[in-house]
């Protein structure tokens, strides 16, 4: 601690004097600003989805759990936390089909992806709150449809499986359905191959 001119002690002014000037700023902001800039990021974020070429019934789906839960707690998005996610879903957000819920779960933090990628520095700028999705590793549902990328079988394995597909179609097939395909003629085809019938 120095001495100030005027003869007054304190810290010197500094980073800590713009930590407060932020938080004075987001304790003078509106509950109007908020909701405001929540249907803005809204707005934006079914645009950029629009743009990606999804349909308007889709568009629809993907902000419906946010306004859902949003409205439930009468919260902001940037102020629900991991907490109230988890009640909601474990309450009366809860469905009977297990895959309801994850997409819902898959969707709002989509929406968080969003939000934390182009409004962060505002929100936390005017508001004074760290964007941060209430969906984390303890409530993120078991299958996240990850399952992008996709091996094809080799060609070996292609040409196996449908030489034993072809030797049991024969057994497989009903006798009327062999009947038919082979036209009257006392033989079956079979990808091709003629067998007797």
């Amino acid at each position: 601690m120095t001495d100030r001119p005027g003869g007054q002690e304190g810290r010197e002014p500094g980073l800590a004097d713009v930590l407060t000037l932020q938080r004075q700023t987001a304790a003078t902001a509106s509950a109007e600003a908020e909701r405001a800039l929540f249907q803005d990021s809204l707005a934006e974020y079914v645009w950029a989805r629009d743009v990606a070429g999804l349909s308007p019934r889709t568009l629809e789906s993907l902000v419906q759990p946010v306004l859902e839960i949003c409205s439930h707690y009468d919260v902001m998005p940037w102020h629900l936390s991991s907490r109230q996610l988890d009640k909601y879903f474990a309450g009366p957000g809860k469905r009977p089909r297990h895959t309801t819920v994850r997409s819902k779960i898959n969707r709002i933090d989509l929406y968080y992806a969003f939000l934390e990628q182009r409004y962060a520095g505002e929100i936390h700028r005017r508001f004074g709150a760290v964007v941060q999705s209430p969906v984390d590793a303890f409530n993120r549902p078991v299958h996240r449809g990850d399952f992008g990328l996709r091996i094809p079988p080799s060609a070996r394995a292609t040409k196996e499986f449908f030489a034993a597909w072809r030797e049991a179609l024969p057994q497989a097939r009903k006798y009327p359905v062999a009947v038919r395909n082979d036209g009257g003629r006392g033989k079956v085809q079979v990808c091709g191959q003629l067998s007797p019938g």
